[in-house]
């Protein structure tokens, strides 16, 4: 079988435009979620890249305040945003943020007096 220049263009654009669909949902951010090491769960970090928002927990009535901190850097700046949750278990504190779509972002978990950290990352 024999291709004309013009029908082997069209194959090519047509599976270029196959993949640019294809890789469109790869670009989706990714959630990161991560606790503390201390063995009981004090404190817990999450980010929801679907909806943009940081949340942070204290997970125990153990006199240890849970502190979160989430970072990103683009052309705009790096942001390094502190979240404290002071509940004990009652409730988390969320807040929600506007990260650009496609950077990468780390979130996380301390204990009062930097104890137990722990760190992930992310796609937003």
């Amino acid at each position: 079988m024999k291709l004309s220049t013009k029908g082997l263009a069209a194959s090519f654009g047509a599976a270029a435009a196959a993949v640019l669909l294809v890789s469109s949902p790869a670009s989706a951010g990714t959630n990161a979620f991560v606790k503390t090491t201390d063995p009981f769960n004090g404190g817990a970090a999450g980010y929801h890249a679907s909806n943009d928002t940081f949340t942070v927990c204290d997970n125990r009535a153990d006199g240890l305040t849970a502190s979160g901190h989430i970072g990103w850097s683009s052309r705009a700046g790096s942001y390094w945003i502190p979240v404290t949750d002071k509940s004990s278990g009652n409730a988390c504190v969320r807040k929600k943020l506007n990260i650009p779509n496609g950077l990468r972002v780390g979130i996380k978990i301390c204990l009062q007096g930097d104890r137990y950290c722990a760190t992930k990352y992310g796609k937003s």
